[in-house]
């Protein structure tokens, strides 16, 4: 399989998922060749695609080719090469992305994988060939990481930001909760206060629960949920419709309902160190077995050429 990948390449220290879906093909056996997908002439593109039989477009905002994009796309797929656009955001209820589904030519790929997996009709109707993608974690990032508690001495944290147009007011619903719950024991680690790489293998190794929220939406959570569960932090995180079935259940994460925070708090005082580890261990399993980018490459597979 010959594969070209138009993304955003990223220092291998940060966490990029565009790197580790390249790397998850590597993985496969694929031919990969990775491309930026900011300022590149579209004529650059279709050269590559030559021979090639997936054009990979994984989706950054604002990141894309030069010229005439639609015209691209349909030259690459008349010489025989599949066009797949991947990206791991919600769209549906979002205003500022709603409004361009169906519009941007990056959805008028042949088939479009993303995590917003609750919308399948309204796609349809916006005449885009979607199909639901859970996000999954690279490798490189699979395992725990020594803790540093010198560093991170928090009992409970939360990685992220906010965006309120995005997040609702679940999110700082939740922060504001786990300050007063846990005052001094509890810290936020955003933006303004980045961790990554090997950094936030360590963060999650030292505290005893990371707290999670995805926007509320079915069939929808962000990357957060296998690139804590997959580094060995113990995600708290709200139940959503979907998780389940693929394995996101009550032994490997602390799953409560969607703003009932006593509830989260009563399951956090509950914990042991031995059923922390017990639940860590299987979370890394289930990330190990069934959550990686080589598992969604070839879903990717299966969908486009009918095989894998």
């Amino acid at each position: 399989m010959r594969v070209i990948v138009l993304g955003a390449p990223r220092p291998l220290h940060l966490n990029r998922w565009k790197d580790c879906l390249t790397e998850g093909g590597s993985e496969l056996g694929w031919d990969v060749l990775h491309l930026p997908a900011r300022g590149i002439p579209a004529e650059d593109v279709v050269r590559a695609c030559k021979g090639a039989d997936m054009l990979i477009w994984a989706r950054t905002h604002g990141h894309q080719p030069t010229g005439d994009i639609g015209a691209m796309l349909c030259r690459i797929e008349d010489e025989g090469t599949a066009t797949v656009g991947v990206h791991l955001d919600l769209y549906w209820g979002i205003p500022r992305r709603e409004q361009q589904i169906g519009v941007d030519p990056w959805w008028s790929c042949q088939f479009v994988f993303t995590a917003d997996g609750g919308h399948q009709e309204q796609f349809r109707q916006r005449g885009v060939n979607h199909v639901w993608l859970p996000p999954p974690l690279g490798r490189r990032w699979l395992g725990r990481t020594a803790p540093d508690r010198s560093r991170f001495r928090s009992r409970v944290v939360f990685v992220g930001g906010y965006v309120p147009d995005i997040h609702g007011t679940h999110r700082p619903d939740l922060i504001n909760w786990a300050r007063r719950r846990f005052a001094f024991q509890f810290q936020q680690y955003g933006p303004s206060r980045p961790v990554w790489g090997p950094d936030l293998g360590s963060l999650y190794a030292s505290a005893e629960v990371v707290l999670g929220d995805s926007a509320d939406a079915s069939h929808y959570w962000s990357d957060r949920v296998v690139c804590t569960m997959g580094r060995g932090g113990l995600l708290a995180h709200p139940r959503v419709e979907g998780m389940a079935e693929l394995g996101f259940t009550d032994d490997v994460m602390l799953l409560y309902e969607r703003g009932q925070f006593p509830q989260l708090g009563e399951r956090i005082d509950a914990l042991t160190a031995s059923s922390r580890r017990e639940m860590t261990d299987a979370a890394i399993a289930l990330v190990e077995e069934r959550h990686l980018w080589e598992h969604r490459l070839k879903d990717i597979e299966r969908v486009v050429f009918g095989c894998g």
